[in-house]
């Protein structure tokens, strides 16, 4: 068995510190991966995605670089990033995606119809789970940096059905655990 992941989103959101996150609960429910992080131009507001490569048997993650037409799921905190990685999909692949357009080149801020991510992405043939996870994070945590915890729990209920893991309240209380203690700068 394999799946391959990737999270996309611009420098400032966590990508990294979630893709770490999300390695350690693989590895602690008894899975194998492999990860990289990729980074853009910039530190802030450049393009960040990891792909997490993940396996039941050890010696079988084959280096990086998802191949085209095997990603299994896409978890973008920004709407352009995911449209980026929408090539590497199949028709089963589980996407999530962040509403909110974050404005990096004016081209992005001033979004015209024709242009839109989200109507690009609505019109192709994928389901496509659509949620605002900065606003979430508002809400709930009081702070949108909080984004990427929203969006890997939405990731780790997705693993726990498709890697069966077995379903109980440890899954979030191990993910919780580790996200707190690997991102220090986390707000309980």
């Amino acid at each position: 068995m394999k799946l391959n992941l990737i999270i996309a989103g611009i420098g400032g959101q966590g990508i990294n510190s979630l893709a770490r996150v999300l390695a350690e609960f693989i590895i602690e429910s008894g899975y194998f991966c492999q990860f990289t992080v990729h980074k853009g131009g910039a530190q802030s507001l450049g393009s960040v995605y990891a792909e997490i490569r993940i396996s039941d048997q050890k010696h079988s993650i084959l280096g990086q670089g998802i191949p085209k037409g095997e990603l299994d799921l896409l978890m973008a905190l920004e709407p352009w990033e995911g449209l980026r990685h929408i090539a590497l999909s199949h028709g089963n692949t589980q996407i999530w995606i962040e509403t909110q357009v974050m404005p990096l080149f004016v081209e992005r801020a001033n979004e015209r119809e024709i242009n839109s991510p989200r109507k690009q992405l609505d019109a192709l043939p994928l389901n496509i789970q659509w949620r605002a996870y900065q606003q979430i994070a508002q809400q709930q945590s009081g702070t949108q940096k909080m984004a990427n915890y929203y969006i890997g729990l939405d990731c780790i209920s997705e693993l726990v059905s498709l890697l069966d893991i077995s379903t109980n309240k440890k899954n979030s209380e191990l993910f919780d655990q580790l996200f707190f203690s690997l991102i220090k700068k986390a707000k309980q």
